[in-house]
């Protein structure tokens, strides 16, 4: 942590400079508004305004400015949100034979371990930034984070599928809530470009970490002593951060009652739900089949509820994701965008986990340390992105990045015996991992750097539901194409192998998607 570039500039001398141009009539604003202006016309005048005066008010200290090393501590609690968010997703990966052996799961529900997460992280993302915005982020971002922690218990305690699948969907509300507000809240402490992007890098850094811990640790716990130990484990470490997020990070303000907008019910609502049975129709398809009534119905009706959800914001009072949240700068391109980055990463993490499992006969803990490479190139690419994506046309990042996933994703498919490890799969997890997290940080940074004040909570919220939605759409789809393809054929390694090779080759064709969709950004 103590590697991330700040600089000097504080939010709450933004604050204070905010606070001063609305509250005065002093020399520099009469200047700036005209000598003979009277105090009605400054009212009027570009000044903050008092929405935007309170988001950067709320999280200081009675305007105290932030040191450095109170910076590095709050970033330190959001970039611990983030490692468990990610240690718990991928420690799930490796002990799922496990688990499903354990638990008697047929090997198409399996998936739903892993969907059941993404399925709420994703759908309960808008709903979460919008209560971050409304009430403030701190108390959103401490609950979720306890959230995450609580029902880590029950899952380990699990003694049928459904009860594991439904506190796994539970445990990601917790995620989601804790998302958009810890992007708003680096949004409003970190204010220079340059130290926001390092404060991005270093978020990122933290769940390229949890990544490879999920991994090692996970695959250790499984292999030495049961897969209930990982989430007893996750348990143990998130309750008691949680509680301390909550001293750490500064006193916050939430705005009185008479100035709070409405929270969009009907709105909300029918995001959630739209937004369900679009993830679970994509995942249910890897297990009955995507041409069968129930997938295509369910998608079908999701389409409509998501379209009605864009209707009802166009009529209330004060939207959940207002209309104009689509005009911030570079939002609608990003937005696509923003599937790819865990699309690719899970995916692969996913399939190369099963291969190294189910077809060369690898250990859990033999198969984490294999995975080790994908953390540690991309705690050192996100690290090196956070000091060049401010510096870079953000264009270069966004398209070079899917070209290095691209790549990745052709060595992975050519690696189709344990001796082409070294030679094909190592290569490809550096260069893989290069391309994403550049990718990752580049997304994040210049879409939140053309948010709106006001509007961090409930962009930070759309994006993340992006990268959600992405990493639930490659689980299904790259699932389906390895059964599909491996269907009947024989129960040989070489022959298996050939649908875990179609499946990364459909990830080259995602790379040459985006490369168009980053052609559409705007530096």
């Amino acid at each position: 942590m103590s590697t991330t570039p700040f600089s000097t500039s504080s939010v709450d001398e933004a604050t204070q400079s905010a606070l001063s141009r609305s509250r005065s009539s002093s020399t520099e604003g009469e200047s700036r508004l005209g000598e003979n202006e009277g105090a009605s016309k400054e009212k009027t005048s570009s000044s903050p305004s008092s929405s935007d005066i309170e988001t950067l008010a709320g999280i200081t200290d009675d305007h105290a400015p932030l040191s450095k090393l109170r910076k590095i501590i709050i970033l330190g609690v959001f970039c611990s949100a983030q490692f468990f968010d990610l240690f718990n997703a991928n420690a799930v990966i490796v002990s799922l034979p496990s688990l499903g052996a354990d638990l008697n799961f047929t090997p198409g529900a399996l998936q739903w371990i892993l969907s059941a997460y993404t399925l709420t992280f994703a759908s309960f993302m808008l709903i979460s930034g919008t209560l971050s915005d409304i009430y403030h982020p701190k108390p959103i971002f401490c609950l979720g984070f306890a959230f995450l922690g609580l029902f880590s218990i029950p899952v380990a305690a699990s003694v049928h599928p459904i009860m594991a699948i439904v506190f796994r969907a539970l445990q990601g509300i917790g995620a989601a809530m804790n998302v958009p507000s810890a992007i708003a809240m680096i949004r409003i402490t970190f204010t220079d470009p340059i130290e926001r992007s390092g404060a991005y890098a270093a978020y990122a850094i933290a769940g390229t970490v949890g990544n490879v811990a999920g991994f090692v640790i996970g695959g250790v716990l499984t292999a030495r002593t049961s897969w209930r130990w990982v989430h007893y484990l996750v348990a143990i470490l998130v309750i008691p951060m949680a509680i301390a997020g909550w001293f750490l990070l500064p006193p916050h303000k939430a705005p009185p009652k008479s100035e709070r907008r409405s929270i969009d019910i009907p709105g909300v609502l029918t995001l959630t739900a739209g937004l369900i049975l679009f993830v679970y129709a994509i995942s249910d398809g890897a297990e009955v089949g995507w041409g069968s009534p129930q997938v295509i119905t369910t998608l079908v009706l999701s389409v409509f509820v998501v379209g009605a959800f864009f209707g009802i914001e166009q009529y209330v009072s004060n939207p959940a994701l207002p209309p104009k949240t689509w005009t911030n700068k570079n939002f609608i391109p990003l937005f696509f965008y923003a599937w790819s980055p865990y699309w690719w990463c899970l995916s692969c993490e996913l399939q190369l986990v099963s291969v190294f499992m189910n077809l060369w006969g690898d250990s859990a803990l033999i198969a984490a340390v294999r995975c080790i490479p994908m953390g540690v190139a991309g705690g050192i690419a996100s690290y090196l992105s956070g000091r060049f994506v401010p510096r870079l046309p953000p264009n270069y990042i966004l398209v070079g990045s899917q070209v290095l996933m691209a790549v990745g994703s052709v060595l992975f498919a050519l690696a189709d015996t344990r001796d082409k490890y070294w030679p094909y799969v190592f290569p490809g997890m550096i260069v893989g991992m290069l391309g994403l997290a550049a990718g990752y940080v580049a997304c994040t940074a210049v879409v939140m750097g053309g948010a709106r004040k006001g509007e961090e909570g409930v962009v930070g919220a759309v994006m993340y539901t992006a990268y959600q939605v992405g990493s639930t759409l490659g689980f299904a789809i790259v699932t389906s194409i390895t059964e599909g393809v491996n269907s009947g054929r024989a129960d040989d390694t070489m022959s298996r192998f050939e649908g875990y090779a179609a499946s990364f080759w459909s990830m080259v064709a995602l790379p040459g998607v985006m490369i168009v969709v980053a052609l559409f950004v705007r530096p």
